[in-house]
């Protein structure tokens, strides 16, 4: 912060920086201090939010969905977001938010949560039936797929609208949320602030808690290949490499430091996932994955909606109400991230490129990594349920590998790294959207970005220090989603009033045009040069 000079500072809300990182570290204090009441307090809250308002979730997730979707197959799908062509490749583009909204998560449930579904699973199946094992993967890819994945779909493209479209010259949800809100708000009004803190506090503690539970399954991996006991010492240490890798990716800017992570983690991710596909039991993975998926989009609405009235088992809390809370949680720092990415994207390819490519991306994760870990349950080589109920799920996942060649030296190494591949993005676009939200205009500094690739990872220090858990401030950060649920529906409503208006006034005519104009140049360029390469061919020859 102090490489920035004065007139930086001014473009910098700095009182909004101070007091979010204060009351972040009061909490943690607090936390650290008074555990118990803590814990107990935060926890109940947090119960009775999700109980409370768990219905109203379901149903603005749900609509979110149907909102997703018609942006990218309704009338306004061919608006693109910015006067150029996309800046990255689209195998880039999804590897990049891909990464940024799954972080060390994927990893990890990837392999076990099929097993929370086998015990107790929902719309009324009986436990540990055949139609409980059936249909786990197939929740598993309901709660990470398309119905979530559609609320980063609309934050994306109303941001990217605002900024593109509109000319609103910052990232900030405040600054779009109150341009929605037009002459009932001038300049950063108190509603803009107090946005504009929920991001900050809620990607500080959710990103914090996401760092956390690398480093379980990195000290996992750890011990798997060498013997290192997870002690303070090893976990620090591990949060340290971690945060060299994201910073060091953040300096280098977004063309050359996350592009080429993501990149890289996304192919060797590939070929994980093709080794295990192929090692394993290729049949089987291959079976329970299109079965999976028949379960799962028959049964679509019913589990969106699904609130179990009469049993109350709590499995809607515990999972489909608890996951549409965690995407809202995400939402800003994704909306964010993903506008910065979309620039020279149509509508219709943003949201075909969130709601379907990064829900593809990660079945085809949760499909085999899942599957092959249901095989080995079934097989008696790794008692999966076992391991997840004695609370050790990281210990589960290096069992199940082990089952394969490779699986005690080669496959926990790749783990490692993947483990890096994945938290750096998430940890570098969420270093962005901060910058971007303390930032009143144009790009934010680096110096700020650094800053807060600094805080991502001293916050997870002080809890491990301490000892005091993440489950607090990872409910805490989670509550937060609740007045996101309502920037979320007023931005739905603002977004389709400027399309609206934008409409009707001609800009989206002059949009296309101007597309199908550069299309044509384009295409006559394209055929001049095919042409000239023809007439050089027969001169040649």
């Amino acid at each position: 912060m102090e490489n920035l000079n004065k007139k930086d500072r001014g473009n910098i809300e700095i009182g909004l920086i101070i007091v979010s990182v204060a009351v972040l570290a009061v909490f943690i204090i607090f936390m650290v201090l008074n555990p118990e009441t803590t814990i107990r307090g935060i926890g109940g809250f947090f119960n009775k939010m999700i109980s409370g308002l768990g219905p109203v979730f379901e149903v603005v997730a749900f609509v979110t969905f149907l909102i997703g979707l018609y942006l990218g197959l309704g009338k306004y799908g061919k608006i693109r977001l910015g006067d150029c062509k996309p800046e990255y490749s689209t195998f880039s583009y999804l590897a990049m938010m891909l990464l940024a909204s799954l972080a060390s998560a994927a990893l990890y449930w990837s392999f076990t949560e099929w097993a929370f579904y086998y015990e107790a699973p929902g719309l009324g199946m009986e436990p540990h039936s055949t139609e409980a094992l059936e249909s786990s993967l197939g929740y598993q890819f309901f709660h990470w797929g398309m119905v979530n994945q559609a609320m980063y779909t609309v934050m994306g493209v109303a941001i990217a609208y605002g900024v593109y479209v509109r000319k609103i010259k910052s990232f900030q949800t405040s600054a779009i949320c109150c341009s929605m809100l037009g002459e009932k708000v001038k300049g950063k009004s108190a509603i803009g602030k107090v946005i504009d803190f929920l991001v900050i506090f809620g990607v500080l503690g959710a990103l914090s808690s996401s760092l956390g539970l690398a480093v379980p399954l990195a000290a996992g991996g750890l011990k798997t290949l060498f013997g290192i006991e997870a002690t303070p010492v090893v976990q620090i240490g591990i949060i340290v490499v971690i945060a060299l890798v994201y910073t060091f990716t953040s300096y280098l800017g977004t063309e050359k430091g996350m592009k080429v992570i993501s990149n890289a983690a996304a192919g060797l991710c590939i070929v994980f996932l093709l080794y295990v596909l192929c090692a394993g039991p290729t049949t089987f993975i291959l079976k329970n994955i299109v079965n999976s998926l028949g379960h799962m989009i028959s049964k679509l609405p019913r589990m969106s909606l699904f609130t179990d009235p009469i049993e109350n088992t709590g499995f809607a809390e515990s999972w489909t109400i608890y996951f549409n809370a965690f995407y809202l949680n995400y939402v800003a720092m994704m909306g964010i991230f993903i506008a910065k990415v979309s620039k020279g994207r149509t509508i219709r390819e943003v949201a075909v490129a969130t709601i379907f490519g990064m829900t593809a991306g990660g079945w085809f994760i949760f499909g085999i990594n899942g599957s092959f870990s249901i095989k080995t349950f079934l097989d008696g080589s790794a008692d999966v349920v076992g391991l997840v109920n004695s609370g050790v799920g990281d210990a589960a996942i290096y069992s199940i590998l082990k089952v394969l060649p490779g699986g005690a030296t080669l496959l926990p190494f790749l783990i490692l790294l993947l483990i890096v591949g994945f938290v750096a993005p998430s940890m570098d676009s969420a270093s962005l959207a901060l910058a971007e939200t303390v930032t009143k205009r144009g790009t934010p500094k680096m110096a700020l970005r650094i800053f807060f690739c600094v805080l991502l990872a001293i916050i997870p220090m002080a809890i491990i220090l301490s000892g005091a858990g993440f489950d607090p401030i990872k409910q805490v950060a989670i509550i937060i989603s609740a007045p996101f649920m309502v920037i979320l529906v007023g931005v739905e409503i603002g977004l389709f009033k400027w399309l609206k208006h934008d409409s009707r006034s001609g800009l989206h005519a002059k949009n296309i045009a101007l597309q199908e104009k550069e299309d044509h140049e384009a295409f006559l360029k394209e055929e001049a040069e095919l042409q000239g390469e023809e007439e050089e061919t027969s001169e040649t020859a």
